[in-house]
């Protein structure tokens, strides 16, 4: 199992943390967090870790292979940059950058360094996911015609981030892993309700080739948990809810027959970490790993610009 350390551990951090120590052969050489609070804690937990407020303690070990960045945001690209400079592997968490640019540098980074940059994607590591991306590779729905995501609460606003670098990227990926093909467009319609400058509501439009039309609704404006995925193909249509009581996958024929299909109980940050780790020791291109950045990214970055341009319609590619 590869070596690694952890950086930052508040409170999606500190998931990482209880999933890394879970799993057997996992060798945590660090724990790393500016707040000596969130170390103490640590500490006091997993007395036999090492902990240290300097990143730079984990960058100069050669014993380190990868590092996993769970930090705010804001400090995602010039950590990522740091490590991939100096040839370890890094996973970051979801934004992997603010600017879609910046995600394109690290990109470039990667490659000049010969060396793994994964994103914390975490949905296209869940197993419903997985299995209905299966199903549609062996054609049970047929050909795609349209995907409908929904993810709305009224849980925790955030005031680093919108809805739309929250939310939205977890169902942009889940669209990358099924689609698998560039959109041809993107527009997007949204609202500025709780904060100024922050988006806390939006509807994505992508259309595709093969008359697919994919949406997407994101929003901190509901009193509900809803987290549901319904795709159709011209032969039958799936159905997964994921804060649902029973989050079996279904598949639904337009006679209305049901099939209901059981969903490995594996956590996804698990299968995420142990791809990680397979990815470092195989030096093998993680499923979320330099494409599916780049798809994810530009697409946000195509779907903020829409909604300062009031739902225009704007092309993946600037040929057609």
């Amino acid at each position: 199992m590869s070596e690694i350390g952890l950086i930052g551990c508040g409170s999606w951090g500190f998931n990482y943390l209880k999933t890394l120590v879970s799993i057997p052969g996992a060798t945590i050489l660090y724990v790393c967090d500016l707040k000596e609070q969130i170390l103490d804690n640590v500490k006091l937990l997993y007395p036999h870790l090492r902990v240290t407020n300097r990143y730079q303690d984990l960058l100069e070990d050669d014993k380190v292979r990868g590092v996993i960045i769970a930090t705010p945001p804001e400090s995602h690209f010039s950590l990522a940059a740091k490590f991939l400079a100096g040839k370890k592997a890094v996973l970051v968490e979801k934004p992997v950058t603010y600017r879609y640019r910046e995600a394109e540098e690290l990109i470039q980074l990667a490659r000049k360094n010969n060396t793994i940059l994964m994103a914390g994607h975490l949905m296209e590591y869940h197993p419903a996911v997985l299995k209905l991306q299966d199903c549609i590779s062996k054609g049970l729905l047929g050909d795609l015609r349209y995907i409908l995501l929904e993810r709305a609460n009224l849980g925790k606003v955030r005031n680093d981030v919108s809805v739309l670098r929250d939310l939205a990227v977890h169902d942009l990926s889940i669209v990358r892993r099924l689609v698998d093909r560039e959109p041809l467009w993107v527009s997007a319609q949204g609202g500025y309700f709780l904060q100024d400058g922050l988006c806390d509501m939006a509807t994505i439009t992508m259309g595709f080739t093969g008359n697919l039309l994919a949406q997407i609704h994101v929003n901190w404006l509901y009193p509900v948990k809803k987290r549901q995925v319904a795709v159709a193909g011209n032969r039958m249509m799936a159905f997964w809810d994921d804060a649902g009581v029973d989050v079996k996958l279904q598949f639904v024929s337009y006679n209305e027959a049901r099939i209901m299909t059981e969903i490995d109980n594996t956590p996804p940050l698990t299968c995420q970490c142990l791809h990680f780790f397979n990815c470092i020791n195989t030096k093998t291109e993680p499923q979320t790993g330099l494409h599916d950045i780049s798809w994810v990214m530009k697409v946000l970055d195509l779907t903020e610009q829409s909604l300062f341009s009031n739902g225009a319609r704007l092309y993946f590619r600037h040929d057609r």
